[in-house]
C-alpha cells in the first residue's frame, strides 16, 4: 500500500510539473522577453550608434537571451527570445539550443541580435532553424569578441550584449532555434 501510495505522489508531481502554462504565465512571460528584447537593443545602440541603422533597415530582428557552458572537448547552452516582423509587427517567441565540439573552457551569458534585412532568412526563422557553424569566441565580463562561419551568410547581421562571464573557445556547434508554439499562438 505504501508503495502505491508513493507511486501516485510520485505520478502527480510529473503531471502537474508538465502542465500547460495559464493565459496570465503566458502573458507575463512574453512582456518579461519583450522587455530583455528592449533593454538588450537599448544596451547595443548604446555600445554601437550603427546597430539603430541596421534595425531601421531590417525587415525583422530577433533578440535572444543566452547562457552557454563550455568545458574542454564539449559545451551546451541554451536561451530564449523574440522575433519582431517590422512590417506586421507579428511577434515570434523561440527558444535556442545549442551544442559545441571543440577546444575552449568557461561560462558567460550574453544578449544576441540578429538585424534581418532577407525575406529568406525571415521566413526561415519564423518557422523554426538549425544552424551548423565554426566559430571562436572569447569574453571576459562585459567585453566580448566572436567570429563564426554565420558571418558568412548573407541577409542577417549579427551584435552581441555580454552579460558577464568568462570563456574562450574554437568550436564546431549546433544551433536550434524552435518556435515557442505556447507563448506565439494566442496573442
Amino acid at each position: 500500500m505504501k508503495n502505491k501510495l508513493l507511486l501516485l505522489i510520485v505520478m502527480l508531481s510529473v503531471v502537474s510539473g508538465c502542465s500547460t502554462m495559464t493565459a496570465t504565465e503566458k502573458d507575463q512571460k512574453r512582456s518579461e522577453l519583450d522587455t530583455m528584447a528592449e533593454k538588450a537593443i537599448a544596451g547595443l545602440i548604446e555600445q554601437d550608434k550603427n546597430v539603430r541603422t541596421k534595425l531601421d533597415e531590417s525587415l525583422g530582428y530577433g533578440v535572444a537571451n543566452m547562457k552557454l557552458t563550455k568545458v574542454p572537448i564539449v559545451g551546451v547552452g541554451g536561451g530564449e527570445g523574440v522575433l519582431v516582423d517590422v512590417k506586421t509587427q507579428q511577434r515570434i517567441y523561440f527558444t535556442v539550443s545549442r551544442f559545441d565540439l571543440g577546444g575552449g573552457w568557461g561560462a558567460r551569458s550574453f544578449k544576441i541580435l540578429l538585424a534581418i534585412t532577407s525575406q529568406e532568412v525571415l521566413d526561415e526563422l519564423k518557422g523554426g532553424k538549425w544552424e551548423f557553424q565554426a566559430g571562436a569566441e572569447a569574453s571576459a565580463g562585459t567585453a566580448s569578441a566572436e567570429g563564426s562561419s554565420s558571418s558568412l551568410n548573407q541577409g542577417f547581421s549579427i551584435h552581441v550584449l555580454s552579460d558577464g562571464g568568462a570563456s574562450a573557445t574554437v568550436t564546431a556547434r549546433v544551433i536550434r532555434i524552435k518556435v515557442n508554439s505556447a507563448l506565439t499562438k494566442d496573442q
